[in-house]
């Protein structure tokens, strides 16, 4: 059973069939809310600095075993705007 198998009743009606960005697949979803639930429980629990330092140990260390990574990630980076993807969350803080 794969995974679509199992957790299909899961995923809500509304989720959209063809995300926007082909990496929120309903798969890597929970991977990406998992990381981001552990960093902010780490950030509540042990500060901001100590967050930031787990962060980049193993950016640094998937990048070491994996670097290709880095040149696909740095690819798709060039072309995003990390002012304009906060702006989301806070626009008065972002404007020009």
């Amino acid at each position: 059973m794969n995974f679509n198998d199992e957790y299909a009743k899961d995923i809500p009606a509304s989720y959209p069939k063809r995300p926007a960005l082909p990496f929120l697949t309903p798969e890597n979803t929970i991977a990406i809310f998992t990381t981001l639930s552990i960093l902010l429980k780490m950030k509540n629990q042990l500060g901001l600095e100590a967050m930031m330092e787990y962060m980049e140990f193993y950016l640094l260390t998937i990048e070491k075993h994996n670097p290709r990574f880095k040149g696909a990630v740095d690819q798709a980076l060039a072309l995003m705007s990390v002012q304009k993807m906060y702006g989301a969350v806070r626009p008065d803080e972002t404007k020009e």
